[in-house]
């Protein structure tokens, strides 16, 4: 019986993270302390979100590949 491929799931769980992660780079305060305007911050999300979930998706890739190497044959 063949073992399980972990990859999948381990790269949507990066991907959540990733857009998580984004919102968190995003709505942060800025460095002056001036409020940034909403407009600018949801044109931030939308431009970021490309990037971040796709590297979140990579990374969780290349971790459910190692995890699903590591793990023994039954």
């Amino acid at each position: 019986m063949p073992r399980r491929n972990l990859a999948k799931p381990f790269s949507i769980v990066g991907l959540a993270l990733g857009e998580i992660y984004m919102l968190f780079i995003v709505f942060a305060p800025s460095r002056s302390g001036e409020a940034v305007p909403l407009a600018h911050q949801m044109w931030r999300v939308v431009s970021l979100a490309g990037f971040c979930g796709l590297s979140g998706a990579l990374i969780g890739l290349g971790i459910g590949l190692l995890v699903t190497g590591l793990l023994p044959r039954k």
